[in-house]
């Protein structure tokens, strides 16, 4: 896998940044938990490479955070922020990437209730400087917020309730969600900052996940490099793997297509992901050759496949369990019987 290290990007790359997210989770502080939320990702702290207390530190930078014990603080908008945890996480089978977290705990300073609305959090790669232009600009360094995929066992014990206000003196806690590019593993800076048009007050939190690749990740990994060897791909919505007398001859990983040619023959037998609903994949293809052809359901591997037939050629769509269509062509030229052991052999994700 890829490994980019902030300090090693070119200067006009240091643009990314993600906007303002709004915190994920919510818990009144004490040592009184609210209820669990359920885990729905195989990630837990150990697992995630999390850290108890945060990692990194200010590095001495002002004005920055500080760090007491392993805890990162910053001071915003009338606000403490403590670093609680953070790592890397398993952003599930669909992305088959890691993305980063981090939990904190907030506590208003403020003499009036205020929802941590009022700050923002910006995340960038790399190691950076209170104030720095890449927390203001977007580009190849961007965090993005990762809304659908969270590994929510991370904030086991919160609520989420983003807007609630925060009574004088009291605590919560809220957990980031970030995606990465490309599997970053290495240096990331946080910075806090209020939302305000009077001016900003900038701090930040330094963290590193190098090494921290997620056992998820690593099993997805080790799955795609198997059926590689077996002579087929690995995709997000399936995989498949070359039948006896079969190759795999040609790959596209941007719309995840696989063709594999019969031993001694050009005819294709090729998987490939589409956008719309099967019969709607179906009736477009129909349409396109004047309403000649039929539609009919075939069963393989306990899928329902819509195909198409039309002279000779055969085109089916399923929707794997991830909520993608998957496509599979039949060459003219290759029996319905020739093709079944690829077919047999696509496994849905």
């Amino acid at each position: 896998m890829r490994r980019r290290r902030g300090s090693g990007l070119q200067p006009a790359m240091r643009k990314g940044v993600m906007k303002m997210m709004k915190p994920m989770m919510r818990k009144v502080a004490f040592g009184v938990p609210a209820v669990a939320l359920s885990a729905a990702l195989a990630c837990t702290m150990a697992g995630c490479g999390g850290t108890e207390g945060g990692q990194g530190g200010s590095d001495g930078n002002a004005p920055a955070g500080q760090t007491v014990n392993g805890v990162q603080t910053a001071e915003v908008a009338g606000f403490t922020i403590e670093s609680v945890g953070d790592g890397s996480y398993y952003r599930g089978a669909a992305e088959r990437q890691d993305g980063f977290w981090l939990r904190v705990k907030i506590t208003n300073n403020n003499e009036a209730a205020k929802a941590p609305s009022v700050f923002s959090a910006r995340a960038a790669v790399g190691t950076f400087d209170a104030g720095d232009a890449v927390f203001d600009a977007s580009g190849d360094q961007r965090l993005n917020a990762d809304t659908k995929t969270q590994a929510v066992e991370l904030g086991e014990g919160a609520q989420m309730d983003a807007n609630a206000k925060i009574e004088p003196g009291q605590s919560v806690e809220f957990i980031y969600f970030w995606t990465t590019k490309d599997n970053y593993y290495g240096p990331i800076t946080v910075q806090f900052d209020k939302n305000a048009t009077d001016g900003t007050d900038p701090r930040t939190m330094r963290f590193d996940t190098t090494g921290k690749e997620t056992d998820g990740y690593k099993a997805a990994v080790e799955a795609a490099e198997a059926i590689k060897a077996q002579g087929g791909v690995d995709y997000a919505a399936y995989s498949v793997k070359a039948a006896d007398g079969w190759s795999l001859v040609e790959t596209k990983e941007k719309s995840s297509d696989a063709t594999f040619n019969p031993e001694g023959s050009t005819k294709r037998f090729s998987t490939s992901t589409c956008s719309r609903a099967p019969q709607k994949e179906a009736e477009a293809l129909q349409g396109n050759f004047g309403g000649e052809g039929e539609i009919d359901e075939v069963d393989i591997n306990g899928a329902t496949w819509t195909r198409y037939t039309q002279t000779g050629t055969y085109y089916m769509f399923t929707v794997a369990p991830c909520g993608t269509t998957v496509r599979m062509f039949i060459d003219s030229g290759i029996t319905w019987e020739d093709a079944m052991p690829m077919m047999q052999n696509v496994t849905l994700k």
